[in-house]
């Protein structure tokens, strides 16, 4: 028997600009509806996972959330959504866990951090931390991968960094973000722009310079 009750909160991340969340929020979005949870709040964001929580505006308003009593359980797709550093990824599970609030891993099975009785499981706490391992270490390969690129691209002699702008290179950010350039165009606010299209601020000031140009 499906429970309608239980409330859950969306937690989602994505670590580039590039990178679309849309896709993790329908998946998750499909989940719920299919075991009958009711979503009372979805924080979708594009970070990196490896800040830590303090720095991490997604992650306080998650804690903000709990501490309101929003929601019963969170949901995430994989547990390298909550973050990339080990440490960090146990103070927020921990956190969530003493406000009574499991987290829900849907790649795992929909494996809870938190049995019906409200109590860790010593297989779940074994498992959560070999994932949370394994997200840390991806993001250190990838980045000493990135490094060693790095030094053979400099050692080749290439350009390292992004290409200055240029008349098609703001062609093509026009392109890509119309509305945005229309908001900003007709006198919108970056901060406003950057909120209302889902954008960063650096995307929304360089849109408004080459404006300027």
């Amino acid at each position: 028997m499906r429970n309608n009750k239980t409330r859950v909160c969306l937690f989602i991340r994505v670590s580039t600009e590039q990178q679309d969340y849309h896709r993790q929020v329908l998946e998750l979005e499909q989940y719920c509806e299919s075991r009958g949870y009711t979503i009372t709040k979805t924080i979708a964001t594009k970070i990196s996972g490896v800040k830590k929580n303090e720095q991490r505006p997604d992650v306080q308003e998650l804690f903000q959330a709990a501490q309101a009593k929003q929601f019963d359980k969170v949901v995430v797709s994989e547990i390298s959504r909550i973050g990339r550093n080990a440490r960090e990824i146990r103070s927020t599970i921990d956190f969530l866990h003493s406000k009574g609030i499991s987290i829900i891993f849907r790649n795992l099975g929909a494996l809870e951090s938190l049995d019906e009785r409200g109590n860790e499981s010593f297989v779940t706490n074994i498992i959560i931390a070999i994932y949370s391992e394994l997200a840390q270490e991806e993001k250190r390969i990838l980045s000493e991968r990135i490094r060693s690129g790095l030094v053979s691209a400099r050692a080749k002699g290439k350009r390292i960094g992004r290409p200055k702008d240029t008349k098609e290179g703001a062609e093509a950010l026009f392109k890509k973000y119309p509305k945005l350039v229309n908001d900003l165009r007709n006198g919108l606010s970056t901060r406003k722009a950057k909120k209302l299209h889902d954008v960063s601020r650096g995307t929304a000031m360089k849109v408004k310079k080459l404006l300027q140009n």
